[in-house]
């Protein structure tokens, strides 16, 4: 379903408690439902829509169970992806004759839903926003294989990787920018400097780019692993875009995904946990603190940090990244969020909120669930969902 932008603002009229409570509503249900299923890029790419088309203060209803924009089988693939940054699945190499780790990234034009309110074509890598993880090892020969789709030039840079100079995706410096239509090979051998919570991302029109989903997150093993430390590994990535025409970042998403629609890392009760945590945002830096634990930094930019050091909340710059650890101990639903807090708001005619309108919850938000092992769920679930869930309120 989907309103003008005349009819919103006639809805606006309406007493603001009801009309706050009929869109929360409606968020939460559909933040619920069950998604499975995937959907073929051509028919992804026949469901783009203009982005930027709505004034700056306005949020474009709509209903993902019949929105012809997205399918559903599209929006549940979106999800998965979302789902499998979370878990830390990685895409698959091609595994060439020399024993080179071929990759294929195409940067490409999609519809991407933000929350469930809101969507917009995003430019990204292989069709989702963020782009698949990549994780190498020392020792690696590695070949990238990038196509560009999109109707700009672009590049693509290593951060944090002391890569060959030549490899390194600075426009006009160490290469041409890869045309509309054209292809670039990227290639290196991973070495132990590279170790580390990493991001890739383009180097072209950086901040319109970035903000558009060119980024990724990129991560480098040793070459002989040591037994792991940590019972559940998980990766958060923040990410930041611009609707509604406006010229700063207003939605802001965890794997590209924004509350309600962000999604909830389960952990059994007693995991030794690690977060690696990836800020892509172009503009915006993000305070994340995790409620009900105390936590350990173990490593800022990829690298070890000498003295591990306690905090509930740990500040992240534009392109910086940080591991937390910390022992699963206290079982409940602890929220996980940016401690700036407009990051946690989602763009609507509420604004920030006041004395009588709440804010349009969203942004920066989601929960961690230390429940019993028995009950602990891998598969995506939607942060919104658990105002419903008996694990987290059985006490209300």
């Amino acid at each position: 379903m989907k309103f003008s932008p005349k009819r919103f603002r006639k809805m606006a009229k309406l007493k603001l408690p009801v009309l706050a409570a009929a869109v929360l509503g409606l968020g939460f249900l559909l933040g619920q439902s069950t998604r499975k299923g995937a959907v073929p890029q051509a028919e992804a790419a026949t469901t783009a829509v203009p982005a930027h088309h709505a004034d700056a203060d306005e949020v474009i209803l709509y209903s993902q169970l019949d929105n012809p924009f997205i399918p559903r089988k599209e929006i549940n693939r979106q999800d998965q992806a979302c789902n499998d940054m979370l878990r830390g699945h990685a895409m698959e190499p091609k595994v060439l004759a020399d024993g080179t780790k071929e990759f294929d990234l195409t940067a490409s034009a999609f519809t991407w839903q933000l929350y469930n309110t809101a969507r917009m074509t995003v430019w990204g890598y292989n069709q989702q926003v963020p782009g698949p993880l990549i994780r190498l090892k020392v020792g690696d020969k590695v070949k990238f294989v990038f196509k560009n789709k999109l109707p700009q030039e672009t590049t693509v840079h290593w951060h944090g990787l002391a890569v060959p100079n030549s490899e390194d995706g600075v426009p006009d410096i160490t290469q041409k920018p890869v045309p509309p239509g054209g292809s670039h090979t990227y290639a290196f051998t991973v070495t132990s400097q590279m170790v580390g919570t990493h991001l890739y991302h383009t180097h072209f029109n950086d901040s319109f780019q970035m903000d558009m989903g060119l980024h990724g997150v990129l991560i480098v093993d040793p070459a002989k692993r040591p037994a792991r430390p940590y019972d559940v590994e998980a990766i958060y990535e923040m990410g930041a875009f611009k609707i509604a025409g406006v010229d700063q970042e207003n939605v802001f998403t965890l794997n590209g995904k924004a509350f309600p629609e962000a999604p909830v890392l389960d952990v059994p009760q007693g995991a030794r946990v690690l977060l690696r945590l990836v800020n892509a945002s172009a503009e915006n830096q993000h305070v994340m603190h995790l409620h009900g634990y105390t936590f350990k930094v173990v490593a800022l930019d990829g690298n070890p940090v000498e003295r591990p050091y306690q905090a509930n909340t740990v500040d992240l710059e534009p392109s910086q990244t940080a591991d937390i650890a910390f022992t699963a101990d206290n079982p409940g639903c602890w929220m996980f969020h940016c401690h700036i807090l407009d990051h946690m708001i989602n763009p609507g005619p509420q604004g920030e909120g006041n004395e009588t309108t709440p804010a349009n919850m969203g942004g920066l938000m989601t929960f961690i669930r230390v429940l019993p092992a028995g009950q602990v769920k891998d598969r995506y679930e939607a942060a919104g969902s658990l105002y419903s869930s008996p694990s987290c309120n059985r006490d209300l």
